[in-house]
Protein backbone atom coordinates (compact mmCIF):
# COMPACT_ATOMS: atom_id res chain seq x y z
CA UNK A 1 0.00 0.00 0.00
CA UNK A 2 1.45 3.83 -1.28
CA UNK A 3 2.47 5.41 1.89
CA UNK A 4 4.07 7.89 -0.08
CA UNK A 5 5.05 11.37 1.84
CA UNK A 6 4.21 13.59 -1.03
CA UNK A 7 1.16 15.93 -0.79
CA UNK A 8 -0.51 14.00 -3.51
CA UNK A 9 -1.42 11.19 -1.30
CA UNK A 10 -1.79 12.89 2.14
CA UNK A 11 -4.41 15.25 2.91
CA UNK A 12 -2.93 18.48 4.21
CA UNK A 13 -2.96 19.65 8.16
CA UNK A 14 -4.77 16.00 8.91
CA UNK A 15 -4.46 15.80 12.46
CA UNK A 16 -3.46 12.35 13.55
CA UNK A 17 -5.37 12.51 16.78
CA UNK A 18 -7.32 9.29 17.23
CA UNK A 19 -11.36 9.78 16.77
CA UNK A 20 -13.68 9.65 19.73
CA UNK A 21 -13.85 5.92 20.58
CA UNK A 22 -11.99 2.92 18.00
CA UNK A 23 -11.63 -0.50 18.18
CA UNK A 24 -8.51 -1.51 19.72
CA UNK A 25 -7.89 -5.05 17.20
CA UNK A 26 -5.22 -6.32 19.00
CA UNK A 27 -2.69 -8.94 17.21
CA UNK A 28 -3.33 -12.20 15.16
CA UNK A 29 -4.97 -14.77 17.25
CA UNK A 30 -6.69 -12.69 19.86
CA UNK A 31 -9.87 -13.48 20.37
CA UNK A 32 -10.78 -10.08 21.69
CA UNK A 33 -11.45 -6.84 20.35
CA UNK A 34 -11.93 -3.36 22.75
CA UNK A 35 -13.90 -0.64 22.24
CA UNK A 36 -11.86 1.90 23.66
CA UNK A 37 -12.78 5.96 24.59
CA UNK A 38 -9.93 8.20 23.36
CA UNK A 39 -9.09 11.57 25.14
CA UNK A 40 -7.12 14.82 23.12
CA UNK A 41 -3.74 13.62 24.07
CA UNK A 42 -4.29 9.91 22.13
CA UNK A 43 -3.00 9.65 18.42
CA UNK A 44 -2.38 6.90 16.06
CA UNK A 45 -3.08 4.94 13.25
CA UNK A 46 -7.04 3.98 12.32
CA UNK A 47 -8.56 2.17 9.63
CA UNK A 48 -12.32 2.96 9.14
CA UNK A 49 -14.62 0.89 7.29
CA UNK A 50 -17.04 1.87 4.68
CA UNK A 51 -20.26 -0.47 4.77
CA UNK A 52 -23.78 -1.13 4.40
CA UNK A 53 -26.05 -1.84 7.27
CA UNK A 54 -28.46 -4.02 5.70
CA UNK A 55 -31.73 -5.01 6.76
CA UNK A 56 -32.53 -7.31 10.51
CA UNK A 57 -30.66 -6.87 13.44
CA UNK A 58 -27.80 -4.67 13.56
CA UNK A 59 -24.77 -5.21 15.62
CA UNK A 60 -24.50 -1.70 17.90
CA UNK A 61 -23.13 0.04 20.62
CA UNK A 62 -26.02 1.01 23.06
CA UNK A 63 -25.77 3.22 26.17
CA UNK A 64 -27.03 -0.27 27.57
CA UNK A 65 -23.89 -1.98 26.05
CA UNK A 66 -21.00 0.09 25.78
CA UNK A 67 -19.29 -0.62 29.11
CA UNK A 68 -19.53 -5.02 27.74
CA UNK A 69 -17.66 -3.67 24.58
CA UNK A 70 -14.75 -2.00 26.60
CA UNK A 71 -14.38 -4.90 27.84
CA UNK A 72 -14.36 -6.83 24.69
CA UNK A 73 -16.41 -8.11 22.32
CA UNK A 74 -15.67 -11.78 20.83
CA UNK A 75 -14.71 -12.03 17.39
CA UNK A 76 -17.40 -14.54 17.05
CA UNK A 77 -19.87 -12.29 18.17
CA UNK A 78 -18.90 -10.01 15.25
CA UNK A 79 -20.75 -10.18 11.95
CA UNK A 80 -19.15 -11.29 9.36
CA UNK A 81 -18.30 -7.72 7.66
CA UNK A 82 -16.93 -6.27 10.94
CA UNK A 83 -14.60 -9.78 11.60
CA UNK A 84 -13.19 -9.06 8.23
CA UNK A 85 -12.22 -5.58 8.91
CA UNK A 86 -10.63 -6.54 12.04
CA UNK A 87 -8.51 -9.43 10.04
CA UNK A 88 -7.65 -6.41 7.35
CA UNK A 89 -6.55 -4.39 9.98
CA UNK A 90 -4.51 -6.50 11.83
CA UNK A 91 -2.87 -7.68 8.47
CA UNK A 92 -2.24 -4.01 7.65
CA UNK A 93 -0.44 -3.51 10.45
CA UNK A 94 -2.76 -0.92 12.34
CA UNK A 95 -4.31 -1.02 16.14
CA UNK A 96 -7.34 0.98 15.19
CA UNK A 97 -10.80 0.37 13.14
CA UNK A 98 -12.98 2.68 13.29
CA UNK A 99 -16.85 1.55 12.79
CA UNK A 100 -19.59 3.48 13.07
CA UNK A 101 -22.12 1.63 14.36
CA UNK A 102 -19.65 0.69 17.30
CA UNK A 103 -17.69 3.87 17.61
CA UNK A 104 -20.61 5.98 17.57
CA UNK A 105 -23.76 5.25 20.52
CA UNK A 106 -26.62 4.66 18.85
CA UNK A 107 -29.96 5.10 19.92
CA UNK A 108 -32.57 7.99 20.89
CA UNK A 109 -29.91 8.86 23.91
CA UNK A 110 -26.97 8.14 21.27
CA UNK A 111 -24.38 10.68 20.14
CA UNK A 112 -24.59 10.64 16.57
CA UNK A 113 -25.69 14.05 16.08
CA UNK A 114 -22.48 14.92 17.94
CA UNK A 115 -20.31 12.70 16.05
CA UNK A 116 -21.73 13.50 12.69
CA UNK A 117 -19.79 16.52 12.58
CA UNK A 118 -16.80 15.42 13.28
CA UNK A 119 -16.51 12.37 9.77
CA UNK A 120 -14.29 14.75 8.21
CA UNK A 121 -11.88 14.08 10.29
CA UNK A 122 -12.53 10.37 11.06
CA UNK A 123 -12.33 9.75 7.07
CA UNK A 124 -9.80 12.04 6.06
CA UNK A 125 -7.32 11.32 9.21
CA UNK A 126 -7.84 7.20 8.38
CA UNK A 127 -4.72 5.45 7.31
CA UNK A 128 -7.13 3.91 4.39
CA UNK A 129 -10.72 3.05 4.37
CA UNK A 130 -12.03 -0.50 3.99
CA UNK A 131 -14.87 0.02 1.40
CA UNK A 132 -17.21 -3.61 1.50
CA UNK A 133 -18.17 -3.08 -1.98
CA UNK A 134 -19.77 -6.76 -2.46
CA UNK A 135 -21.21 -7.16 1.66
CA UNK A 136 -24.89 -6.09 1.06
CA UNK A 137 -24.78 -5.85 5.26
CA UNK A 138 -23.32 -6.72 8.49
CA UNK A 139 -23.62 -10.54 8.23
CA UNK A 140 -22.40 -10.94 4.70
CA UNK A 141 -18.56 -10.06 5.04
CA UNK A 142 -16.32 -9.48 2.37
CA UNK A 143 -13.24 -11.92 1.83
CA UNK A 144 -14.97 -15.07 0.31
CA UNK A 145 -14.05 -16.40 -2.93
CA UNK A 146 -14.31 -14.10 -6.10
CA UNK A 147 -16.26 -14.99 -8.99
CA UNK A 148 -13.91 -17.13 -11.50
CA UNK A 149 -13.17 -15.58 -14.52
CA UNK A 150 -12.79 -17.23 -17.75
CA UNK A 151 -9.80 -18.34 -18.92
CA UNK A 152 -8.72 -20.82 -21.98
CA UNK A 153 -5.26 -21.89 -22.55
CA UNK A 154 -3.93 -22.07 -26.08
CA UNK A 155 -0.83 -24.73 -26.36
CA UNK A 156 1.07 -24.81 -30.29
CA UNK A 157 3.31 -27.94 -30.71
CA UNK A 158 7.42 -27.00 -29.28
CA UNK A 159 6.28 -23.97 -28.06
CA UNK A 160 4.55 -23.02 -24.46
CA UNK A 161 1.16 -22.42 -23.30
CA UNK A 162 -0.12 -19.26 -23.92
CA UNK A 163 -3.01 -18.19 -22.05
CA UNK A 164 -5.81 -15.62 -22.54
CA UNK A 165 -7.97 -14.22 -19.65
CA UNK A 166 -11.65 -12.35 -18.95
CA UNK A 167 -11.13 -9.62 -18.05
CA UNK A 168 -12.80 -8.49 -14.95
CA UNK A 169 -11.09 -4.34 -14.59
CA UNK A 170 -14.11 -2.84 -14.03
CA UNK A 171 -14.29 -0.23 -11.43
CA UNK A 172 -17.13 1.74 -13.06
CA UNK A 173 -19.26 -1.18 -12.56
CA UNK A 174 -18.08 -2.67 -9.54
CA UNK A 175 -17.39 0.34 -7.57
CA UNK A 176 -19.18 3.48 -8.61
CA UNK A 177 -22.06 1.91 -10.05
CA UNK A 178 -22.46 -1.01 -7.05
CA UNK A 179 -25.09 -0.79 -4.23
CA UNK A 180 -22.30 0.63 -1.61
CA UNK A 181 -21.72 3.85 -3.85
CA UNK A 182 -25.63 3.86 -3.24
CA UNK A 183 -25.66 5.28 -0.17
CA UNK A 184 -25.58 8.68 0.69
CA UNK A 185 -22.69 8.36 3.18
CA UNK A 186 -20.51 7.05 0.86
CA UNK A 187 -19.90 9.76 -1.47
CA UNK A 188 -18.45 11.75 1.66
CA UNK A 189 -16.36 8.62 2.96
CA UNK A 190 -15.45 8.34 -0.67
CA UNK A 191 -14.15 11.82 -1.20
CA UNK A 192 -12.63 12.34 2.04
CA UNK A 193 -10.59 9.32 2.52
CA UNK A 194 -6.89 9.39 1.51
CA UNK A 195 -6.64 5.95 0.27
CA UNK A 196 -9.42 3.48 -0.08
CA UNK A 197 -9.94 -0.60 -0.70
CA UNK A 198 -12.61 -1.98 -2.37
CA UNK A 199 -13.45 -5.28 -2.10
CA UNK A 200 -15.38 -6.84 -4.85
CA UNK A 201 -17.03 -10.06 -5.88
CA UNK A 202 -14.30 -10.14 -8.70
CA UNK A 203 -11.04 -8.32 -7.64
CA UNK A 204 -10.09 -5.71 -4.77
CA UNK A 205 -9.15 -2.36 -6.15
CA UNK A 206 -7.13 0.34 -4.34
CA UNK A 207 -7.11 4.11 -4.72
CA UNK A 208 -5.16 6.57 -3.83
CA UNK A 209 -4.02 10.42 -5.47
CA UNK A 210 -2.07 8.26 -7.86
CA UNK A 211 -5.68 6.54 -9.32
CA UNK A 212 -7.14 3.17 -9.32
CA UNK A 213 -5.29 0.07 -9.33
CA UNK A 214 -6.65 -3.28 -9.98
CA UNK A 215 -5.54 -6.44 -8.39
CA UNK A 216 -5.12 -7.79 -11.90
CA UNK A 217 -1.89 -5.32 -11.97
CA UNK A 218 -3.82 -2.82 -14.26
CA UNK A 219 -4.17 1.02 -13.47
CA UNK A 220 -7.29 2.13 -14.36
CA UNK A 221 -8.46 6.13 -14.86
CA UNK A 222 -11.91 7.41 -14.09
CA UNK A 223 -13.03 11.15 -14.17
CA UNK A 224 -15.78 10.54 -11.09
CA UNK A 225 -12.73 8.23 -9.47
CA UNK A 226 -9.77 10.87 -9.70
CA UNK A 227 -12.61 14.10 -8.52
CA UNK A 228 -13.61 11.85 -5.47
CA UNK A 229 -10.11 9.96 -5.13
CA UNK A 230 -8.41 13.00 -4.84
CA UNK A 231 -6.60 12.97 -1.21
CA UNK A 232 -7.10 16.63 -1.18
CA UNK A 233 -10.77 16.82 -1.86
CA UNK A 234 -11.88 19.74 -3.72
CA UNK A 235 -7.90 20.19 -5.27
CA UNK A 236 -9.10 19.82 -8.72
CA UNK A 237 -12.18 21.77 -8.49
CA UNK A 238 -10.07 24.36 -7.70
CA UNK A 239 -7.88 24.06 -10.51
CA UNK A 240 -10.85 25.08 -12.31
CA UNK A 241 -12.55 28.78 -13.88
CA UNK A 242 -15.32 30.35 -11.54
CA UNK A 243 -18.18 29.10 -13.38
CA UNK A 244 -16.40 25.44 -13.75
CA UNK A 245 -15.78 25.60 -9.93
CA UNK A 246 -19.90 26.25 -9.09
CA UNK A 247 -20.75 23.52 -11.96
CA UNK A 248 -18.23 21.30 -10.12
CA UNK A 249 -20.14 21.63 -6.40
CA UNK A 250 -23.74 21.80 -8.49
CA UNK A 251 -22.81 18.52 -9.77
CA UNK A 252 -21.64 17.15 -6.45
CA UNK A 253 -24.49 17.77 -5.12
CA UNK A 254 -27.14 16.74 -7.92
CA UNK A 255 -25.15 13.02 -7.83
CA UNK A 256 -25.58 12.72 -3.94
CA UNK A 257 -29.03 14.25 -3.90
CA UNK A 258 -30.11 10.93 -5.75
CA UNK A 259 -28.52 8.16 -3.46
CA UNK A 260 -29.89 6.46 -0.07
CA UNK A 261 -30.04 6.89 3.25
CA UNK A 262 -31.64 4.29 5.85
CA UNK A 263 -32.56 7.66 7.24
CA UNK A 264 -33.70 10.99 5.08
CA UNK A 265 -32.89 13.09 8.21
CA UNK A 266 -29.09 12.12 8.04
CA UNK A 267 -29.36 14.13 4.77
CA UNK A 268 -27.42 17.39 6.31
CA UNK A 269 -24.97 15.21 7.99
CA UNK A 270 -23.87 12.75 5.35
CA UNK A 271 -22.25 15.79 3.04
CA UNK A 272 -21.14 18.21 5.99
CA UNK A 273 -17.56 17.19 5.75
CA UNK A 274 -17.78 17.85 1.71
CA UNK A 275 -19.55 21.06 1.98
CA UNK A 276 -16.84 22.51 4.35
CA UNK A 277 -14.31 21.71 2.72
CA UNK A 278 -15.46 23.59 -0.32
CA UNK A 279 -16.60 26.36 1.61
CA UNK A 280 -12.79 26.59 2.88
CA UNK A 281 -11.21 26.04 -0.67
CA UNK A 282 -13.66 28.63 -2.03
CA UNK A 283 -12.88 30.93 0.94
CA UNK A 284 -16.64 31.92 1.66
CA UNK A 285 -19.64 31.09 3.65
CA UNK A 286 -22.64 29.05 3.29
CA UNK A 287 -24.19 26.11 5.01
CA UNK A 288 -27.29 23.85 4.18
CA UNK A 289 -25.85 23.15 0.81
CA UNK A 290 -25.89 26.58 -0.15
CA UNK A 291 -22.78 29.14 -0.59
CA UNK A 292 -22.39 33.14 0.12
CA UNK A 293 -20.04 35.70 -1.41
CA UNK A 294 -20.93 38.90 -1.47
CA UNK A 295 -18.59 42.34 -2.30
CA UNK A 296 -18.97 46.07 -1.76
CA UNK A 297 -21.35 47.19 -4.21
CA UNK A 298 -23.38 43.72 -5.18
CA UNK A 299 -20.20 41.87 -6.87
CA UNK A 300 -20.44 38.24 -6.88
CA UNK A 301 -23.84 38.24 -5.40
CA UNK A 302 -24.09 35.10 -8.63
CA UNK A 303 -22.95 32.20 -6.16
CA UNK A 304 -25.89 32.77 -3.21
CA UNK A 305 -28.22 33.07 -5.76
CA UNK A 306 -27.06 30.12 -8.36
CA UNK A 307 -27.19 28.29 -5.14
CA UNK A 308 -30.67 28.81 -4.56
CA UNK A 309 -31.88 27.86 -8.00
CA UNK A 310 -32.52 24.23 -7.78
CA UNK A 311 -35.36 22.49 -8.49
CA UNK A 312 -36.67 19.28 -8.00
CA UNK A 313 -35.29 16.86 -10.77
CA UNK A 314 -37.32 16.10 -13.27
CA UNK A 315 -36.78 12.03 -12.90
CA UNK A 316 -38.40 12.52 -9.57
CA UNK A 317 -42.69 13.69 -9.41
CA UNK A 318 -42.29 15.25 -5.75
CA UNK A 319 -39.69 16.21 -2.88
CA UNK A 320 -40.94 14.48 -0.20
CA UNK A 321 -40.29 17.50 2.67
CA UNK A 322 -38.42 15.78 6.10
CA UNK A 323 -39.12 15.25 9.38
CA UNK A 324 -36.38 16.67 11.76
CA UNK A 325 -35.57 15.85 15.56
CA UNK A 326 -36.91 18.59 17.54
CA UNK A 327 -35.45 20.10 20.77
CA UNK A 328 -32.10 21.82 22.49
CA UNK A 329 -29.11 21.06 19.72
CA UNK A 330 -31.43 20.02 16.77
CA UNK A 331 -30.60 21.16 13.45
CA UNK A 332 -33.39 23.35 11.45
CA UNK A 333 -32.61 22.90 7.90
CA UNK A 334 -35.00 26.08 6.21
CA UNK A 335 -37.42 25.20 3.16
CA UNK A 336 -35.24 27.02 1.09
CA UNK A 337 -32.41 24.21 1.30
CA UNK A 338 -32.94 21.07 -0.54
CA UNK A 339 -31.27 19.77 2.42
CA UNK A 340 -34.89 19.96 3.74
CA UNK A 341 -36.34 17.32 1.25
CA UNK A 342 -35.67 13.84 -0.25
CA UNK A 343 -35.33 13.28 -3.90
CA UNK A 344 -33.08 13.87 -6.86
CA UNK A 345 -32.82 17.41 -7.62
CA UNK A 346 -31.45 19.52 -10.51
CA UNK A 347 -30.32 23.08 -11.11
CA UNK A 348 -31.77 26.04 -13.13
CA UNK A 349 -28.67 26.99 -15.51
CA UNK A 350 -28.52 30.74 -15.62
CA UNK A 351 -26.45 32.18 -18.16
CA UNK A 352 -22.32 33.01 -16.55
CA UNK A 353 -22.19 36.65 -17.54
CA UNK A 354 -25.22 37.24 -18.63
CA UNK A 355 -27.01 37.40 -15.44
CA UNK A 356 -28.25 40.86 -13.51
CA UNK A 357 -28.31 39.87 -9.77
CA UNK A 358 -31.31 41.07 -7.68
CA UNK A 359 -30.48 42.04 -3.56
CA UNK A 360 -31.60 38.94 -1.02
CA UNK A 361 -30.12 39.41 2.86
CA UNK A 362 -29.51 35.95 4.44
CA UNK A 363 -27.84 35.34 7.74
CA UNK A 364 -24.25 36.16 6.19
CA UNK A 365 -24.75 39.92 5.76
CA UNK A 366 -22.97 41.34 7.90
CA UNK A 367 -24.81 44.82 7.62
CA UNK A 368 -28.37 43.35 8.09
CA UNK A 369 -29.42 42.49 11.42
CA UNK A 370 -33.11 41.28 10.55
CA UNK A 371 -31.66 37.66 9.03
CA UNK A 372 -32.05 34.84 11.65
CA UNK A 373 -29.82 32.04 11.16
CA UNK A 374 -31.87 29.98 8.20
CA UNK A 375 -33.65 33.26 7.23
CA UNK A 376 -33.44 34.74 3.73
CA UNK A 377 -35.44 38.16 3.62
CA UNK A 378 -36.69 39.19 -0.42
CA UNK A 379 -39.21 41.42 -1.83
CA UNK A 380 -42.00 39.13 -2.93
CA UNK A 381 -44.33 39.73 -6.35
CA UNK A 382 -47.09 38.56 -7.41
CA UNK A 383 -46.92 37.00 -10.96
CA UNK A 384 -49.50 34.87 -14.03
CA UNK A 385 -47.34 33.06 -16.71
CA UNK A 386 -50.44 32.88 -18.60
CA UNK A 387 -49.80 31.38 -22.02
CA UNK A 388 -46.13 32.59 -22.27
CA UNK A 389 -42.83 30.62 -22.34
CA UNK A 390 -42.13 29.94 -18.48
CA UNK A 391 -40.82 27.09 -16.69
CA UNK A 392 -42.20 26.82 -12.83
CA UNK A 393 -41.27 23.64 -11.17
CA UNK A 394 -42.73 22.71 -8.00
CA UNK A 395 -40.94 20.99 -4.91
CA UNK A 396 -44.12 19.08 -4.32
CA UNK A 397 -46.70 20.13 -6.85
CA UNK A 398 -49.83 18.84 -4.91
CA UNK A 399 -49.06 20.24 -2.03
CA UNK A 400 -48.90 23.94 -3.35
CA UNK A 401 -51.66 26.37 -3.02
CA UNK A 402 -51.04 28.44 -6.51
CA UNK A 403 -53.67 31.12 -5.80
CA UNK A 404 -51.42 32.12 -2.50
CA UNK A 405 -47.98 31.64 -4.24
CA UNK A 406 -45.79 34.70 -5.13
CA UNK A 407 -42.26 34.82 -6.48
CA UNK A 408 -38.93 36.48 -5.42
CA UNK A 409 -36.88 37.31 -8.31
CA UNK A 410 -33.47 36.36 -7.50
CA UNK A 411 -31.95 37.21 -11.25
CA UNK A 412 -32.83 38.52 -14.77
CA UNK A 413 -30.84 38.28 -17.99
CA UNK A 414 -28.98 41.14 -18.85
CA UNK A 415 -29.32 42.95 -22.26
CA UNK A 416 -31.16 45.79 -24.59
CA UNK A 417 -33.95 44.45 -24.99
CA UNK A 418 -36.58 45.79 -21.92
CA UNK A 419 -37.57 43.76 -18.94
CA UNK A 420 -40.51 42.69 -19.87
CA UNK A 421 -39.01 40.29 -22.16
CA UNK A 422 -36.24 39.14 -20.18
CA UNK A 423 -35.92 36.05 -18.79
CA UNK A 424 -36.26 36.25 -14.82
CA UNK A 425 -34.76 33.76 -12.19
CA UNK A 426 -37.30 32.92 -9.21
CA UNK A 427 -37.87 31.52 -6.24
CA UNK A 428 -41.94 30.65 -5.76
CA UNK A 429 -42.86 31.00 -2.31
CA UNK A 430 -46.51 30.44 -0.23
CA UNK A 431 -47.37 31.59 3.65
CA UNK A 432 -46.13 28.98 6.06
CA UNK A 433 -48.94 26.99 7.73
CA UNK A 434 -49.90 27.37 10.93
CA UNK A 435 -47.73 30.47 11.41
CA UNK A 436 -49.35 33.46 13.25
CA UNK A 437 -46.41 36.61 13.61
CA UNK A 438 -47.63 40.25 13.95
CA UNK A 439 -44.47 41.20 13.47
CA UNK A 440 -43.59 39.38 10.09
CA UNK A 441 -44.92 37.41 7.20
CA UNK A 442 -43.12 34.09 7.18
CA UNK A 443 -43.15 32.30 4.04
CA UNK A 444 -42.16 28.49 3.17
CA UNK A 445 -40.05 27.93 -0.47
CA UNK A 446 -42.50 25.67 -2.78
CA UNK A 447 -40.54 25.63 -6.15
CA UNK A 448 -38.27 27.76 -8.68
CA UNK A 449 -38.45 28.30 -11.83
CA UNK A 450 -37.90 31.25 -14.89
CA UNK A 451 -40.53 33.30 -16.29
CA UNK A 452 -40.75 36.58 -18.41
CA UNK A 453 -40.66 40.27 -16.52
CA UNK A 454 -44.11 41.13 -18.51
CA UNK A 455 -45.57 37.93 -15.97
CA UNK A 456 -44.47 39.82 -12.89
CA UNK A 457 -47.04 42.02 -11.17
CA UNK A 458 -46.97 44.42 -8.43
CA UNK A 459 -44.91 44.20 -5.40
CA UNK A 460 -46.36 42.65 -2.13
CA UNK A 461 -43.75 43.59 0.02
CA UNK A 462 -40.49 41.97 1.87
CA UNK A 463 -41.15 39.02 3.01
CA UNK A 464 -39.21 36.12 5.29
CA UNK A 465 -38.21 32.87 3.71
CA UNK A 466 -37.44 30.45 6.01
Amino acid sequence: MCRRDSSNFSSSGTSKRLPTRVIAVGKEGDEKVHLIETDSSNEGDWVALSHQWGTGTQFRTLRTNIDAHRAGISMKDLPATFRDSVIVTRALGRPYLWIDSICIIQGPDGDFSQEAKRMEQVYSGAYCVLAASRSPGHSAGFLGPRKEALSVTLRREGSEPFYLREIIDDFQSHVLEGSLNGRGWVLQEHALARRTVYFTEYQTYFECGDGVHCESMCKMYSQRATFLGDPNFPRLMMEADKGAKILGHQDLYKSYSGLALTRPSDRPWAINGLQERIVSALKVQGNFGVFFEDRPGGRRRGLLRRSLLWCRSETVASLDRISFASGPGAIMVPSWSWMAYSGRIDYIPAEFGGTEWEPLQSQWDSGDKRTDRGVLVGLAKDYDVGDTDSTLVFDAPLNVKKAETLCIVLGKQKGDMSDSEKIHYALLVQPKPLVRDTQRTSYERVGAGTLLGKCIKGNKGEVYLS
